[in-house]
């Protein structure tokens, strides 16, 4: 199951960002603020990119620390 970053939309596999490389990546639980893929500059997304990482960082903030949970959402939703 995937997380997504926030910043540039990048899908990392959830144990990768808990497990293999955790100091890479700025987050707070499930929410991932900054990964290794981010450009310096903040890209600019689609209206509909920029409404979906609104939407993972919506729900990452609710659920908070439980990212397993945050994950298994993410897929349901189809927003990975």
């Amino acid at each position: 199951m995937d997380l997504v970053c926030i910043r540039c939309g990048e899908p990392w596999d959830m144990d990768y960002v808990l497990h293999e490389d955790p100091g890479g990546f700025k987050r707070r639980g499930g929410r991932i603020e900054h990964c290794p893929c981010c450009p310096k500059q903040p890209p600019k997304h689609s209206t509909r990119e920029q409404g979906r990482l609104e939407t993972v960082a919506a729900l990452a903030d609710l659920l908070g620390d439980d990212v397993d949970g945050l994950a298994a959402t993410l897929e349901d939703l189809e927003l990975v």
